[in-house]
């Protein structure tokens, strides 16, 4: 867990008190896991939150389950509706041409890329994450869920 630094008073304070909340969540997201993939997911119609959510999430589950996730929701800019920013991770088995393709067929466009360095990271968390009132989310696979609690995974008798 990652202490929160206190600025103090005073309306600068309160700026950089923000500025501090925005490098704490940059690294905190960071740290859930080695992010593989950026993606960014439209929807053909005007969605909800909610149910920008609830689609993102059941489309992960169906199609893409070994995966880990974070992602963030943005309202869209030019018209009324959500889109999703996600950041994937254990995909080294994924095809992103499928992926892009059972998108685009149930939902909508898609840019699917490799994250090519941390920089790629921290640029996503201070565009689409620390915004005010940003929704976000994370589901992590069993075995990063142990790694960040410091548990060590291996399987027993395997020689």
């Amino acid at each position: 867990m990652i202490e929160r630094i206190l600025a103090g008073p005073g309306e600068e304070m309160l700026k950089l008190q923000l500025h501090l909340d925005k490098l704490a969540m940059v690294s905190w997201v960071d740290a859930l896991a080695p992010w593989e993939v950026i993606s960014h997911l439209t929807f053909r119609w005007e969605v909800s939150l909610d149910g920008a959510r609830r689609g993102y999430e059941k489309f992960m589950t169906r199609e893409l389950p070994h995966l880990s996730y974070f992602y963030a929701e943005e309202a869209n800019p030019s018209r009324d509706g959500y889109h999703i920013h996600a950041l994937w991770s254990d995909a080294k088995t994924l095809y992103r041409k499928e992926a892009w393709a059972a998108w685009f067929e149930r939902f909508g466009r898609a840019r699917i890329e490799p994250v090519k360095s941390k920089a790629d990271v921290v640029s996503y968390c201070a565009k689409y994450v620390t915004k005010e009132r940003a929704w976000w989310n994370v589901k992590l696979q069993w075995h990063r869920v142990m790694a960040l609690n410091g548990t060590v995974f291996a399987l027993e008798g395997v020689a």
